[in-house]
């Protein structure tokens, strides 16, 4: 099999109805980062594995559609700031395959009675499999379960 390596960036915005404070806890929260955080449609599944919420903590999910592959997320936090910005390095897996590590970046910045979130992802792809345009869609859709996540 050949190595290969492409870089990219992927820069996603979004104005979510409720405050930072609100839109942080969201990912903070294990109980909540369970209900929103997954790529897919509403047949994918998601576990949330470890969820320590510190500087140099882990984040360790494993994720996919109902029949396979399973994929995992290996993320560890680099910095927080309370209820602005949340840096963490993050390697997904396809079962034992490393396929992409990235550096990810959410920032929350207050707009009025709204949240600006801007999620940057410094994507470096692994695998000639996957590909720059899966990876902004999955952060669309995992955003878009956000979304419902901060209207509960």
């Amino acid at each position: 099999m050949a190595i290969t390596t492409s870089h990219h960036t992927i820069h996603i915005e979004r104005m979510l109805p409720a405050a930072p404070a609100r839109v942080f806890a969201a990912w903070s929260d294990a109980d909540a980062l369970g209900r929103w955080y997954l790529p897919g449609d509403g047949g994918w599944r998601s576990e949330i594995l470890a969820h320590d919420f510190v500087v140099g903590g882990r984040k360790y999910l494993s994720f996919g559609p109902p029949d396979g592959p399973t994929y995992f997320e290996d993320c560890r936090y680099e910095d927080i700031v309370a209820d602005a910005r949340i840096c963490s390095s993050m390697t997904i897996l396809r079962e034992d395959e490393r396929v992409t590590t990235s550096m990810v970046t959410a920032e929350f910045l207050p707009d009025g009675n709204t949240c600006r979130l801007i999620v940057t992802d410094q994507l470096v792809l692994l695998s000639g499999e996957d590909n720059e345009a899966d990876r902004e869609r999955g952060w669309g859709e995992t955003l878009d379960k956000l979304m419902v996540e901060i209207k509960r």
